[in-house]
C-alpha cells in the first residue's frame, strides 16, 4: 500500500492524559438553550401510541433516537426481543398500513402505519407479516417477479387497528441481531423521539456516561499542552458521577472541544447516544445540540458533527461541540465564534460540560483551560549524517510536519511551489520531534526540503464547496458536483501500478463524485474488470463502465481505489431440499452477488434472500401445494458472472 496511506494512520495524533480528581461544584444549568427534553414532550400526544414490543411490560433498547450511525444519525429506537426472532409486533394505533418496504439491506422487511393524527410509524427488521399484509405483498412480488420491492398503499387497502398484531420481529436486512426498529414520524416525514410520547416500558434513571474529551487546534496559532493537532483526556469520574480534569489544560488560539459520550439505561449494559449537550465558556453558554427530530436530508451531516478523521482511523465517534464550515444542521445554538473556545491571553478559563438523556438525567464535567501563548525556544538540530524521517496530517487548513530526526540546518523548512520557495522556521520541538506549519490555503506546495532530505507532496487542485469543479489529470479525472463538497477540498492525487489515491479517506464526502481512471496497462476482459475501494480487508466494489482504456464511476468515498477483474462465478449450493422448502446458500469471491432467480418448472419462484448468511428460501405462491418437478436457480454476481443449480424435487 502507498507510504502515504501508512503514514496517515501511524498518525493519529491523538495522546491520553489521565488526570486525578478535585472535588468541585457544578451548576445545575438544564439544557434549555435549544428545546429542553422537557419542553420538547409537553408537545406530544403521550398515551396516543402503545408500545410495539410486549407491551405494559418492562423493555429494553439496544439502541436510541439520535445514535451516532455509519453515515446517518439513527432514526428511532432499537428494542431487545429476547435475543430471538418472532415475537408480536403490534400497531401503535389505528390506521392503515401505506407503505411495506423490502430491501437486502436497510430495514429488511419494512412496514409504515399511517395513523389518523398525522404521525406515521415504522417498523423494521421483521421476520414476517401477518396473513393479510404478507398475502398483499406477496401477491406483488409475483407480479413483479422481485423479491426486493416499494409498495405504496393508499388508506381503502389495508386499515389496522391499535394492538392489532401486525408482523413478527426478526434480524431481516441490516440488522446485527435480532430487534424492532420502531420509528415516530410526522405528516412532512421528519423523525420524532419516540421516547417522547410517554412509553413506560422504557425505564431509565441512569444519567450519560463520558468516558474521553478531546481538544484540537482550529488555526495555525492554536496549542494545546504546547502542541499543535488534537489531543485527549480522559475525565475522572466523581462519587456522585460528574466528571472532571484535576490538571488545568494550557491552551491558545481557537480550540475545539470533542466528546466521547454514550447513555445507559435501566436492566441493560448497552451504550446508547446521546442527543443534548450543552458547553459553557466562564459561566456562557458557546454551544449547544438538541436532536429531538430531524429530517431525512439532514441525516447526511453527521460526518461533520462527528470528528471524522478520528472516526475513520480508530472507529469511535466522537461529537463535535463546535460548527464546522459546510455543517448544516439545524440542531444548533452557538455563539459568534460558532462554539470555538478563543483563548487570547494567560488567565484560566473555566469549562463546563453537560449532556443529557431523553429522561432529563444529567451529567456534568468541569475542566479550566489555562490560557498560554507558547513561545518555542530554538530547537538543538543534531549533526547526524542519516536522513529524517517525516510524517504529515492534514488539520483544517494547516499542512503539519512532524519529522523525527532533525538534522543540522534543518532549523527551518523550505517548502517549494511551482518555481517560488518559502522557508518556515520550525513551529516548535516537543520529545525530540521538531514541527513545520504550512497554510495550505496560501498556496499547495509540491515538496518540502528540511535539512538534505526531501519530502514530496501529490497535492493537484484547490477544490471549492457548493460549485461545480472539474479536475483533470493524466490517470485521474474527477467532477466534483455543487454538492460533492461540506468544505473545501485540498485534493491530492497519485497512482502507482495498480492502486489510485484520490483524497484522503479521513475526508467525507456530502454527495457523489464522478470518477475516470485510466488503466496504465492494456485490460483484456473489460466486462468482468470493476472499480474497488480499498478499505479494510476485503474490496468494496464500486462499479464502472469503460470508455476506450479508462473506467468511468461514481463514489461517496475518498481512499484509495483499485482496477480488479472477477472472472469467478458465484457459488450455490442447495442445504435443503423437499417439497415443503428449498433452501440455498449463495457466496461470492469478489464482487458480490448482484441477482438471482429461480424457477420451478419454468414458473417463477420467489426466494427470500438474508445477504448477511447467503441464504435464500422458497416462499411459494398460494396456488403452489407443494415444491414438486424441475428447480433452476441462476446466481449472477456484480460483473455478470453466472452459476445455474438444477436439480428435481421428486
Amino acid at each position: 500500500m502507498l507510504t502515504f496511506l501508512n503514514t496517515l494512520k501511524n498518525r493519529i495524533f491523538v495522546k491520553k492524559t489521565l488526570y486525578t480528581p478535585l472535588s468541585y461544584l457544578f451548576s445545575g444549568i438544564l439544557c434549555l438553550t435549544v428545546l429542553s427534553p422537557t419542553q420538547a414532550q409537553t408537545s406530544y400526544p403521550k398515551g396516543y401510541f402503545m408500545f410495539p414490543i410486549k407491551p405494559g411490560q418492562k423493555n429494553l433498547l439496544a439502541g436510541n433516537m439520535g445514535e451516532l450511525r455509519p453515515d446517518h444519525f439513527h432514526a428511532g429506537l432499537d428494542i431487545k426481543t429476547d435475543g430471538k426472532e418472532g415475537l408480536p409486533v403490534y400497531a401503535a394505533a389505528d390506521g392503515y398500513i401505506s407503505r411495506i418496504k423490502v430491501t437486502r439491506k436497510g430495514y429488511g422487511n419494512g412496514l409504515y402505519i399511517t395513523h389518523p393524527n398525522g404521525y406515521v410509524t415504522v417498523y423494521g427488521h421483521l421476520k414476517q407479516y401477518n396473513a393479510i399484509i404478507g398475502q398483499y405483498l406477496k401477491t406483488h412480488q409475483y407480479d413483479q417477479q422481485s423479491f426486493e420491492i416499494d409498495l405504496l398503499l393508499d388508506s381503502t387497502q389495508i386499515r389496522v387497528k391499535r394492538g392489532e398484531v401486525v408482523a413478527l420481529s426478526g434480524n431481516t436486512g441490516g440488522s446485527g441481531g435480532p430487534h424492532l426498529h420502531f420509528e415516530i414520524r410526522d405528516a412532512k416525514d421528519n423523525v420524532l423521539n419516540p421516547l417522547n410520547f410517554g412509553f413506560s416500558e422504557i425505564k431509565d434513571n441512569i444519567s450519560p456516561i463520558i468516558s474521553r474529551l478531546a481538544l484540537r487546534t482550529l488555526s495555525i496559532q492554536g496549542r494545546v499542552d504546547g502542541e499543535y493537532g488534537r489531543l485527549e483526556y480522559i475525565p475522572q469520574r466523581q462519587p456522585n458521577g460528574n466528571y472532571i480534569i484535576h490538571k488545568p489544560v494550557y491552551g491558545f488560539g481557537d480550540l475545539g472541544l470533542e466528546l466521547l459520550a454514550n447513555d445507559l439505561s435501566d436492566g441493560t449494559s448497552n451504550r446508547n447516544g446521546i442527543s443534548c449537550i450543552e458547553v459553557q465558556l466562564d459561566n456562557q453558554v458557546i454551544f449547544s445540540h438538541h436532536l429531538e427530530s430531524f429530517s431525512f436530508d439532514q441525516t447526511q451531516y453527521i460526518n461533520t458533527h462527528i470528528a471524522y478523521e478520528k472516526y475513520r482511523l480508530s472507529g469511535e465517534r466522537y461529537q463535535r461541540c463546535y460548527l464546522t464550515d459546510g455543517n448544516a444542521l439545524t440542531t444548533y445554538k452557538t455563539d459568534e465564534n460558532k462554539g470555538r473556545i478563543h483563548i487570547m491571553d494567560t488567565q484560566p478559563h473555566l469549562v463546563k460540560v453537560s449532556v443529557w438523556d431523553a429522561y432529563q438525567n444529567v451529567t456534568r464535567l468541569n475542566f479550566t483551560i489555562q490560557g498560554n501563548p507558547y513561545n518555542p525556544s530554538i530547537p538543538a538540530f543534531k549533526s547526524a549524517t542519516n536522513v529524517a524521517q517525516v510524517q504529515q496530517q492534514l488539520f483544517e487548513n494547516t499542512l503539519c510536519l512532524w519529522v523525527n530526526n532533525p538534522l543540522a540546518g534543518a532549523q527551518k523548512a523550505t517548502f517549494y511551489t511551482g518555481k517560488d520557495s518559502v522557508q518556515v522556521p520550525s513551529a516548535y520541538i516537543k520529545k525530540g520531534e521538531v514541527v513545520y506549519l504550512w497554510d495550505v490555503r496560501k498556496a499547495l506546495p509540491d515538496s518540502v526540503q528540511i535539512g538534505n532530505h526531501t519530502e514530496p507532496f501529490y497535492f493537484k487542485s484547490l477544490v471549492p464547496s457548493n460549485v461545480n469543479h472539474l479536475y483533470e489529470g493524466d490517470s485521474i479525472s474527477i467532477l466534483f458536483n455543487e454538492s460533492s463538497l461540506f468544505d473545501t477540498l485540498y485534493l491530492e492525487t497519485r497512482q502507482q501500478g495498480n492502486i489510485y489515491q484520490i483524497g484522503r479517506m479521513v475526508v467525507p464526502l456530502r454527495d457523489y463524485i464522478d470518477v475516470r481512471l485510466k488503466a496504465n496497462v492494456p485490460v483484456t476482459q473489460k466486462t468482468k474488470t470493476s472499480v474497488y475501494l480499498l478499505r479494510g480487508r476485503t474490496p468494496s466494489y464500486q462499479g464502472g463502465i469503460w470508455i476506450d482504456n479508462s473506467l468511468s464511476f461514481r463514489t461517496k468515498d475518498l481512499g484509495t481505489f483499485t482496477i480488479l477483474a472477477d472472472t469467478i462465478a458465484p457459488v450455490a449450493k442447495c442445504i435443503i431440499k423437499n417439497r415443503e422448502q428449498i433452501v440455498c446458500k449463495v457466496s461470492d469471491n469478489l464482487s458480490g452477488i448482484g441477482n438471482y432467480r429461480a424457477y420451478i418448472n419454468g414458473r417463477w419462484l420467489l426466494m427470500q434472500y438474508d445477504y448477511k448468511t447467503g441464504l435464500l428460501w422458497s416462499d411459494r405462491p398460494q396456488d403452489m401445494p407443494i415444491l414438486q418437478g424441475d428447480f433452476i436457480l441462476e446466481v449472477e454476481d456484480n460483473v455478470q458472472n453466472t452459476i445455474k443449480l438444477e436439480m428435481k424435487i421428486p
